[in-house]
């Protein structure tokens, strides 16, 4: 976590002298008791019992300091009359107290200003590091590979990237807020307390390895009990996530009370592991306070006892003194400790948090991979398999595509199909065999210019919260106006938008959700056409379109014909029939390829899956 502090030491290590300043001002008022009592209030009290008040006016506060503050008699001096040494004990009392107040003065006009730009130039820094974690990790999330989004929850990846995330900056404004304060807080006042007293600090510091072992000892508690309660604050937010996301579902079966009664199991698991957290906090903290305050009485009696037997050169001064500055540095040892147990519920966060940072990326680019600008010759599976642990999803398939060919992949679920396409966008890398463009290997091409190559249109359309516009715009930025509307007209999106008040200008909502599902298929359409990709793929795209739209998709398909290499994976006949070659899986492997016409004129799994499929009476 200090890492993401490195490009912000400036800011920070000013912010730190700041600190010390400021602490060592603190502590400078709470010495000030010392002449305060010695020098000013006890002579003056016993001046008052011995019938000669001292009487202070304001124009005793300009006169020069007398040489008697100072204590010491020039050579040669010799025993003043009564009367003269009353005045110059007087005047000696005025001098130190003017003093006093002229320092406790210059104190509270300098400590608001080091203090305002402490707490200001500490903010800047630590809300630098914020926005640097959140961006370091949006960039990790995006750059993973998709298995690592497949395997999750979403409600767990949620959780990581706020609540962990927010818990790890938390760890930081720990150590640069109250951890650095407190800890010049504490150096300061060891200091001052050794200037004070050397033997009193010394008897107090008898109790600091029983502190310091009982706020470890917590600390370890805490940060083993918070990492399980952030596991289980995961499984609340993804619970919260699947309510959302299926609420259509939940409400169609009446399951609202099944899952409510669900989500509070769950948050009752959470609100146990919470208070486990919770006690192990407030247990060090009450120790902390009994050991301080027992600290505090003892040395407040053992500095009374001294001073009424005389012994260590211990005067009222000096205990006031030592009494207010132990209580000044008590104040942040319970910071200290107190930040101990949050700085261990933070780290227990930060740990998961670094697991998704530290994941390695998406594997990059080789050093001599190069950039393609088309397909030319055509795509080939060379023996290419996927294998998931023991299982292969695509399993040592052959495949020539030449560029411009209306390849379609069919199959019954779980076939292989959208594995195989997933192949040639390279979200996955094949385990064994290749996949060639124009010859050269996918790996040993430029990531970048692969998928500039290819659009994809998939089963579930998603669109971005903004306008239809942008959303279509999404496949190539630079799109002029018109070349968007063209895209739109090909895919018949404008056939709905003319209806809208606002147009293309007309916001989609969350995941598009203002849209009915076959409005939302045709701007992912109208996106990927708008791309112009020398690769077009449709992944059970055509399945929430109606017959009519679905036939202007068809002769849009036909116009590419030719002039580009298109992959459809679809389980309407409809949509498959008129493909150059239609390609059948079944558990990873090719069992048979051909036209429509070739395959339905001999048996097989084609020919089983086209007399079952639910068109083929309207298609055929």
């Amino acid at each position: 976590m200090l890492g993401f502090a490195k490009p912000h030491l400036a800011v920070i290590a000013l912010s730190m002298l700041l600190i010390l300043v400021y602490s060592g001002g603190r502590y400078a008022r709470a010495y000030l008791m010392k002449p305060l009592l010695d020098d000013v209030l006890v002579p003056a009290y016993s001046e008052i019992v011995e019938g000669n008040p001292v009487l202070i006016s304001p124009g005793d506060f300009t006169a020069p300091i007398s040489l008697a503050t100072t204590g010491e008699r020039p050579p040669g001096e010799v025993s003043r009359p009564p009367a003269e040494a009353e005045a110059s004990r007087a005047q000696a009392i005025t001098d130190s107290l003017r003093f006093i107040l002229l320092a406790a003065l210059g104190l509270a006009v300098l400590m608001p200003g080091v203090l305002y730009a402490r707490l200001y130039l500490l903010a800047r820094a630590l809300g630098r590091v914020s926005i640097d974690i959140k961006n370091r990790l949006a960039a990790k999330l995006l750059r993973v590979p998709l298995d690592f989004h497949r395997g999750r929850h979403s409600g767990e990846t949620l959780n990581r990237a706020l609540s962990d995330a927010q818990s790890s900056e938390n760890a930081l404004k720990l150590v640069f807020g109250d951890f650095l304060q407190a800890g010049a807080m504490v150096l300061a006042g060891g200091i001052t307390l050794f200037v004070i007293s050397w033997q009193l600090t010394l008897v107090a510091l008898v109790t600091a390895p029983v502190v310091v072992g009982t706020v470890a000892w917590f600390a370890r508690k805490i940060r083993k009990s918070a990492r399980r309660r952030q596991e289980q604050l995961g499984e609340v937010t993804q619970r919260l996530v699947d309510i959302l996301s299926g609420i259509k579902v939940i409400k169609a079966f009446a399951g609202e009370a099944l899952e409510e009664r669900a989500f509070r199991r769950e948050s009752e698991r959470l609100f146990r592991r919470d208070m486990k957290v919770v006690r192990n906090r407030v247990a060090s903290r009450s120790l902390v306070e009994f050991l301080t305050g027992a600290t505090a009485t003892i040395m407040l009696g053992l500095g009374a006892w001294l001073v009424v037997r005389g012994m260590w050169g211990i005067t009222p001064g000096t205990v006031t003194a030592f009494a207010t500055a132990l209580a000044t540095t008590y104040r942040p040892v319970k910071t200290l400790s107190r930040g101990w147990a949050k700085l261990s519920e933070a780290l227990a966060s930060a740990e998961r948090f670094f697991e998704v940072l530290d994941m390695e990326a998406e594997v990059p680019d080789r050093a001599d991979a190069v950039a393609i600008s088309g397909v030319e010759a055509g795509i080939a599976f060379r023996n290419t398999s996927l294998r998931y642990d023991e299982l292969y999803a695509v399993d040592h398939v052959n495949l020539d595509v030449p560029a411009g060919e209306v390849v379609a992949i069919v199959g019954r679920s779980g076939a292989g199909k959208t594995s195989l396409v997933d192949l040639l966008l390279r979200f996955h890398d094949p385990t064994e065999g290749a996949i060639e463009i124009d010859g050269r290997d996918l790996r040993d091409i430029t990531r970048d210019s692969l998928l500039a190559q290819i659009a994809i249109v998939s089963q579930e359309p998603f669109l971005f919260d903004t306008s239809i516009a942008e959303n279509i715009r999404y496949g190539r930025p630079k799109a002029s106006d018109d070349e968007v509307r063209e895209a739109a007209r090909i895919a018949r999106v404008d056939e709905f938008v003319s209806q809208l008040p606002d147009g293309y200008e007309t916001e989609v909502g969350e995941f598009g959700l203002r849209l009915s599902g076959g409005q939302r298929q045709r701007i992912t359409i109208a996106r990927a056409l708008l791309k112009d990709p020398a690769i077009l793929v449709f992944d059970e795209a055509t399945s929430a379109l109606d017959t009519k739209t679905e036939q202007t998709l068809q002769d849009a398909i036909d116009a590419l014909r030719g002039s580009r290499t298109l992959f459809l994976v679809a389980h309407r006949l409809s949509t498959i029939r008129r493909a150059d070659r239609i390609v059948v899986m079944d558990r990873g492997r090719i069992v048979d390829q051909g036209t429509h016409d070739e395959l339905m004129g001999r048996p097989g799994l084609y020919r089983d899956l086209a007399n079952t499929s639910a068109d083929e009476s309207i298609d055929v």
